[in-house]
């Protein structure tokens, strides 16, 4: 950045150029909100390997996570009200205002079911125009009374490296598993409560939903028969050790036995967990142009690689592990996205 001296500019030329300037910072901000828009609707933030567009801006255009939500945030209401466009150019409403807005909404249809109508939501921006932040919070606590609750009294703070707060203290070997239960779940909860014996619970519920787990324990099992096994001679201890071989997984006895006579969209049981064991548990789309691979580790689904109505094939090579976005995303570029808005009701990437 160049150093800009600004000593010979009189008071008048500072505050003109100042309010030149601002004016040009806020059309600006529309150009970066209308090139979101398009790389939302291109899903390019899904080619390139990131599962939201809120994560696309964080690590590819590097805003900070507050800054990031303000854009989305602005950029979902100016799509449902483009005429505020202008009222963002003269300052009147600001990025900030229109994301407390915004977030507030889309509070009250997670809590009561009810889409705030464009109507009203026009209506509170009226209210809120050159409003400061301090303002538009109290304006937003009246105009939503049902959203003032007692905050939660779970909360998680970094204390040292080796220590984090989370209602009480816990070592960082509990987060990692309380994380992988999250990660694994938020199907069905995505934001749980802090819970005693997190130790205890978290061993229970891996050792049954990671395959990764599912794979070591079946290794050891069959490890621990094979060394029972090992030394027995009579026809009888090798009767009862083919007794034992049938209850090895299933998919083991029918690859070894009874190879499948028909094709289907589902893979084995052994396939899924060597899937998973390869991916890491963590989305496998990667951009073909520059190598970014996603992070995302939430909600992750098999899905085969072709389409298996077009490849008829449910093998290990053909499953990869990703995210819902990049699942649905992979199915639009197959399949076309105007057929996945009328399957699935929605764009893929939004």
């Amino acid at each position: 950045m160049q150093n800009i001296s600004l000593k010979h500019y009189t008071n008048a030329e500072l505050l003109a150029g100042i309010q030149i300037l601002v004016s040009q910072e806020r059309t600006l901000s529309l150009k970066v909100i209308a090139f979101l828009r398009e790389i939302r609707l291109r899903s390019l933030h899904l080619e390139m390997g990131y599962s939201s567009l809120f994560t696309f801006c964080i690590e590819e255009l590097k805003y900070s996570e507050a800054a990031a939500y303000y854009r989305i945030n602005t950029l979902d209401i100016v799509d449902e009200l483009p005429e505020i466009k202008q009222d963002i150019e003269t300052g009147e409403l600001s990025m900030t205002t229109l994301s407390m807005v915004q977030s507030a909404c889309k509070a009250k249809k997670r809590k009561t079911k009810i889409k705030v109508s464009t109507e009203d939501k026009m209506s509170l921006l009226e209210k809120v125009k050159g409003k400061s932040k301090k303002q538009t919070e109290a304006i937003l606590h009246q105009h939503f009374p049902e959203l003032q609750t007692t905050p939660k009294p779970e909360s998680e703070k970094k204390l040292s490296d080796d220590l984090i707060g989370v209602f009480f203290n816990a070592d960082p070997e509990l987060m990692k598993k309380f994380k992988e239960i999250k990660d694994m779940t938020a199907h069905q909860n995505p934001s749980p409560s802090y819970q005693e014996l997190f130790h205890m619970m978290s061993d229970f519920m891996l050792d049954r939903i990671d395959p990764i787990r599912k794979a070591q324990r079946i290794t050891r099992r069959q490890k621990r028969k094979k060394e029972e096994r090992k030394g027995e001679k009579t026809d009888l201890e090798k009767t009862s050790d083919h007794e034992d071989s049938l209850l090895q997984p299933a998919e083991v006895k029918s690859n070894v036995q009874n190879p499948p006579k028909t094709q289907s969209r589902h893979c084995s049981a052994q396939a899924e967990r060597a899937v998973w064991a390869r991916a890491q548990s963590r989305c496998e789309h990667v951009d073909e142009k520059t190598g970014h691979r996603c992070d995302e580790t939430r909600r992750l689904q098999l899905d085969h690689v072709i389409p298996y109505a077009i490849s008829q094939d449910s093998s290990e090579k053909n499953i990869e592990l990703v995210c819902t976005q990049h699942n649905l995303y992979r199915a639009s570029q197959w399949f076309g996205s105007e057929f996945m808005k009328e399957k699935m009701g929605s764009s893929p990437g939004i």
